[in-house]
């Protein structure tokens, strides 16, 4: 009887299990946006406002050219120095021209109830990155389908979208980045 507990060798083995020693090819992954600790640090240290950090993610400039873009886009609105606490979603939307991001605004169907974040992401909602304004809040959401999308804003960081973040809030404004570094 062979003995069969040693291999054997067969032409073009050694190149196969090379191969199959390589680790498999990693999907192509989304932009990531900077997080919210590296807003925090651009911000001295204080936990960035959600109008100028939304900015700062969806152009990928800092939070201080961010709070300059809103600044620009209403000078009567907003102090000529310190932070921007209060934005307006109209000023959102001028940065966002400024900065050269495209960008398609989305009627969330102002005649019916207003959805919460949770299930307007379960709705029809394509795949891609959306710039939006919930009950007094805005943030960054990247949905990648399916109703499985991550969070983005002055205190989260790629978060899995849920109950406890900001899940539960009212969806009044939504745009989707059509351009800019996190759609390129």
């Amino acid at each position: 009887m062979p003995n069969l507990s040693l291999p054997v060798p067969v032409p073009g083995l050694s190149r196969a299990v090379a191969a199959a020693d390589q680790p498999p090819a990693r999907r192509a992954r989304a932009a990531e946006p900077r997080g919210h600790l590296a807003l925090t640090a651009e911000n001295g240290g204080l936990t960035p406002w959600c109008g100028p950090a939304a900015v700062a993610l969806a152009t990928g400039r800092s939070y201080g050219e961010a709070g300059e873009l809103l600044r620009c886009s209403a000078p009567a609105w907003y102090p000529e120095r310190g932070p921007i606490v209060t934005a307006y979603w109209r000023d959102l939307l001028a940065a966002l021209r400024q900065a050269g991001v495209e960008h398609e605004v989305l009627d969330p169907r102002p005649d019916l109830p207003r959805d919460s974040l949770l299930r307007f992401v379960r709705g029809n909602l394509a795949p891609g990155w959306y710039l939006l304004r919930v009950t007094d809040h805005f943030l960054l959401v990247h949905h990648e389908g399916f109703g499985v999308a991550t969070v983005h804003d002055n205190r989260h960081s790629g978060a899995l979208l849920g109950a406890r973040t900001h899940g539960r809030r009212k969806v009044t404004h939504v745009a989707r980045l059509l351009g800019g570094p996190l759609a390129a």
